[in-house]
């Protein structure tokens, strides 16, 4: 297009008949035009560079704007693209793992496995009480000195409420936060499991379960009966004060006033009937929660350490 613009151009002009003749013939045999653009002749025909040419544009560039330059690409690289990526791993990391918690929490222990675990030679003693009774408090001193292993239902239900991938987890909130007994169901497959993560230990402590005598009946028809009841029995007023007390730092959604309120009344009608019954078997080691913490302790310490005595004296026998 621009070789006919250029023999149109130069046939308008006032040239003589020879130069358009040569131009046209050029043009209809396909060779390229004398001039081409960006280029000129010197004084002896030789073509030379124009002075438009790309590296005499590079040279007039000035090296401080070419350090700019870099600076603002490192910063960029170092301020947005390099967390981006960080970022966008950390996601890929957390996406793997949340799948692995998954896959774990939907295996589980199976069923062969469950009915191979030697449940019935464990020495399982419940830990019962009103809430803010001192269960939890004492059952860690009890760990310590007799190298028991402690589950607490409330925490394994609190844990199972909080896992990204728990089934249960929304069930679970509204029981605890309306101060109610999460289905038994639930409840005993978590302290199955706990107790199976433990195969080492011959000791176990289930603080705040069985709730009611349904639960005690179905731990001890799937799982194994227990051998003991600790029961810290508490004036309801003194278990208020400790429980509005706790709440100022435990953040626990069952700390306040009208939760308590519900977990009292859930206690006295459901909890308080699982005490007697074990009552009348004998199992029932009941220790008073008035007094300091450690005189508390040295009592729970004292039964603790009497019905471990004749339990080992029994086996001795058996043997």
């Amino acid at each position: 297009m621009f070789r006919l613009q250029q023999l149109r151009s130069a046939l308008l002009t006032k040239q003589s008949v020879a130069p358009r003749v040569a131009l046209v013939r050029n043009y209809a045999s396909g060779r390229p035009n004398q001039l081409r653009m960006g280029q000129t002749r010197g004084g002896n025909g030789s073509k030379k560079p124009s002075s438009n040419s790309f590296l005499s544009r590079f040279d007039r560039i000035n090296p401080l704007a070419l350090v700019g330059a870099a600076t603002i690409l490192i910063s960029g690289y170092m301020l947005i693209i390099k967390p981006y990526m960080e970022w966008r791993s950390e996601l890929k990391q957390r996406a793997v793992e949340r799948q692995q918690e998954e896959e774990k929490a939907q295996a589980g222990y199976t069923e062969e496995q469950i009915a191979q675990f030697p449940f019935g030679k464990k020495t399982v003693v419940f830990v019962l009480g009103g809430p803010g009774s001192g269960k939890g408090t004492n059952s860690s001193k009890l760990v310590e000195d007799f190298g028991f292993v402690h589950l607490s239902a409330g925490d394994l239900l609190r844990a199972e409420q909080k896992r990204p991938v728990s089934q249960y987890g929304e069930l679970i909130a509204h029981y605890i936060r309306e101060g109610l007994i999460v289905p038994h169901e639930i409840t005993i497959g978590l302290l199955r499991n706990a107790m199976m993560d433990h195969p080492e230990s011959d000791l176990f402590l289930i603080d705040g379960f069985p709730r009611n005598l349904v639960q005690a009946k179905a731990f001890e028809d799937s799982v194994c009966m227990a051998k003991k009841v600790l029961y810290f029995e508490c004036p309801e007023a003194t278990m208020l004060e400790r429980l509005l007390d706790r709440g100022k730092t435990s953040g626990r959604s069952d700390d306040n006033i009208e939760s308590i309120k519900k977990r009292f009344r859930t206690y006295v009608n459901d909890s308080k009937p699982v005490i007697d019954e074990y009552a009348k078997e004998g199992k029932v080691m009941t220790v008073s929660c008035k007094g300091s913490v450690d005189d508390v302790y040295k009592v729970t310490h004292k039964q603790m350490s009497d019905f471990l005595q004749a339990l080992e004296k029994s086996k001795q026998d058996a043997k």
